[in-house]
């Protein structure tokens, strides 16, 4: 019998060694490490009709930019320690400029599967537009050019409450934020020195995203807003946010689609719309603006690329940038980005003044 239990084991021992497979890779780790390179060239030609036109130093119009981000998380049972580090060098006409941004960094815990708070520097991302976003009361604007790229957030505390149902309302989050701006502390956060207090409600009501928000503001105007977003049909969906700051006549708000055809051609649009002027210095300035942005996956078949075209319209006195660009994907976890941008307009108009009329950009980013 023992001849045959050993006979048995031995057979159960070569068996398993034709099946052996690393533990390792199937392990899951305490943290998570990702990140990307990026370099950036630009070749930019100088609008003659802009007023900045003459003090310009015409000699070189090249601008090289490198960045390094780095993202790493660390959990422990009801523990995790969330980061984000953005190293930027860029040479600007001959002028160089380095440094280094913390991100993010902040810590959380979960009390259970419905409550968890948050303390340190988080961006919270509120908000449904892809280009703009005038609900995010507390968050750096997009920048249009690249919308998706991380922004550095503010230092405040987060209390989340989680809960998901059978009913027509599918899921209930609600987020409280505290954050304080005083010499020091959040000195680049819109709004004057004192206490914000921000608060939304997020709800899963049939398949359709709907969220209320509230900030309160010590020392200045109150805001309110709402925002939405519906997938019609699985490729097709619908967007929209309102955001209103009280005592004030000022109001602005946004409507917008993404569209997929089976082709894989993308089609993003978006109305924006605010009562009052900003600063020329932020990205959109004017009263109303028309962004679009068309994207083809794998044109006339070319695997691992795309073409897209960009166009954001200035309804008010009628000027524009146009974008041309295509992308590659290595197998290396390496992309390749070539755009061409023009500003056009009439003398007098945002982007008819623009200082650069032309942009030859050329972008390579890998990706770990």
């Amino acid at each position: 019998m023992k001849r045959v239990c050993a006979c048995l084991l031995l057979g159960v021992c070569v068996w398993a060694s034709d099946y052996d497979f690393d533990m390792s890779a199937i392990e899951v780790k305490p943290y998570t490490l990702s990140g990307y390179l990026k370099g950036e060239a630009k070749h930019q030609w100088l609008n003659p009709d802009s007023p900045m036109y003459p003090s310009k130093n015409k000699e070189s119009m090249q601008t090289y930019l490198g960045e390094a981000n780095v993202k790493f998380a660390y959990f422990k049972d009801a523990w995790k320690i969330d980061s984000e580090a953005i190293a930027n060098y860029s040479d600007i006409d001959g002028t160089v400029e380095r440094g280094v941004t913390l991100a993010q960094l902040y810590g959380q815990y979960k009390f259970d599967t419905n409550h968890l708070v948050e303390v340190g520097k988080k961006t919270p991302k509120w908000g449904k537009g892809y280009f703009v976003n005038p609900i995010a009361f507390f968050d750096r604007k997009k920048n249009p050019d690249d919308p998706e790229v991380s922004r550095e957030g503010y230092i405040l505390a987060n209390y989340r409450y989680n809960k998901s149902y059978s009913g027509d309302v599918q899921n209930i989050t609600f987020d409280l934020l505290g954050l304080k701006k005083e010499r020091g502390l959040n000195e680049e956060f819109e709004g004057s020195e004192g206490t914000y207090l921000g608060a939304k409600l997020y709800m899963l009501y049939h398949d359709t995203d709907i969220e209320f928000l509230y900030m309160y503001a010590s020392d200045d105007h109150d805001k309110i807003g709402f925002d939405f977003s519906k997938n019609l049909q699985s490729n097709f969906e619908i967007h929209g946010e309102f955001a209103k700051t009280l005592g004030v006549d000022d109001y602005a708000y946004l409507v917008g689609f993404k569209y997929l055809t089976a082709q894989e051609l993308s089609i993003t649009g978006e109305y924006f719309y605010q009562k009052n002027k900003t600063s020329p210095k932020e990205p959109f300035w004017d009263k109303q603006y028309l962004i679009t942005k068309i994207a083809q996956k794998e044109p006339f078949g070319l695997l691992y690329s795309s073409v897209y075209y960009k166009n954001s319209y200035n309804l008010e006195d009628r000027s524009m940038q146009n974008v041309f660009g295509a992308t590659y994907s290595f197998k290396n976890n390496t992309s390749l980005d070539i755009s061409y941008t023009n500003n056009s307009g009439n003398k007098g108009t945002e982007y008819g003044g623009k200082l650069v009329e032309d942009v030859l950009w050329t972008k390579v980013n890998w990706y770990f």
